[in-house]
Parts: C-alpha cells; structure tokens; sequence
C-alpha cells in the first residue's frame, strides 16, 4: 500500500527516486500552491480575547511559510482549544486545593479533552517540533547534491 502523497521537493531531497523532466513538471503542474496572505485575519466567530494571540501566532506561521487563509479556522480551533485547557486547568487546580476528588477527576477529564484538540490543531498547523520536521524540507540534502561532481555529471545533459 503506497503512502501518502509527498511534494516534489521533498521527493528530490529524499533522493530515492529519480524523476524525469517531464515527470517533475508534470507533479508539480498538479500539486497545490495556496498563496500566502500578507496579514493573518483572525475569524469572525473567534472571541475578541483571542484575537491578538491569533494574530501574534499568524504572523509567526506566515513568515516560517506554514500558514495560508485556509488555516484561519484551524488556527482560531487551536486558540479556543488552548484557552478552554487554561481554565479547565485552572478548575482542576482548585478543586485539588479544596480536597474536591470528584470534582478535580471530572475538570481533569474535561482538561485533557482540550488538550488533546489543541494538539491534533497544532499537528495540523505546524506548531510542534515533529510536525515541523514532518514539513520541512531537509537542507543538508540540496547541498550535497550541489557539491557532489559525480551526481553533477550524471545529471547533466548528455550530446551524442
């Protein structure tokens, strides 16, 4: 069973597979290149408490070149998410004080319900360390490449 999909850049600092010319423009004529937005506009829907943080967070993703439009609603989830946690969060601790079991038992389940949406968000967006690694192409891959005299004569156009 194949995996998922990977972008041509990726396929060719990999450089397990060898793709043609043809090959590569036709790959990249079919994926998709969302434009960037200059600015991260926050959600209509999304409280007026959590818009500065959007912002702040948008802006982050626009120059690390991970956040499009088509992000705005993930984003404005992983907000919410994370906001609602801090209080439940809150909650539990305080029931913890007054010796409350019961109580410190269901905020920690209703706790660890927020965390688990904020971080599929965060998976999604790009916001932790392994999913940035998952997104980023590897550096060391092009250089070598470059440098290496033998893949650069392989490479090159033969004339008969």
């Amino acid at each position: 069973m194949p995996g998922p999909r990977q972008p041509t850049d990726l396929i060719k600092a990999k450089g397990r597979k060898h793709l043609s010319r043809a090959e590569e423009a036709e790959r990249r004529s079919r994926e998709v290149q969302p434009s960037a937005p200059k600015t991260a506009k926050p959600p209509k829907w999304l409280p007026e408490q959590l818009k500065k943080e959007f912002r702040s967070l948008g802006k982050q993703l626009l120059a690390s070149g991970l956040y499009t439009n088509l992000d705005a609603d993930n984003l404005g989830r992983y907000l919410i998410a994370q906001h609602q946690w801090i209080i439940a969060t809150g909650e539990a601790e305080s029931a913890l004080s007054q010796r409350n079991q019961e109580q410190a038992e269901a905020w920690g389940r209703i706790q660890d319900r927020y965390f688990k949406q904020a971080r599929n968000c965060a998976n999604d967006l790009g916001l932790t360390v392994t999913s940035r690694c998952r997104l980023v192409i590897p550096e060391g891959a092009k250089t070598t490449e470059d440098v290496n005299p033998f893949l650069q004569l392989i490479q090159s156009e033969r004339y008969a």
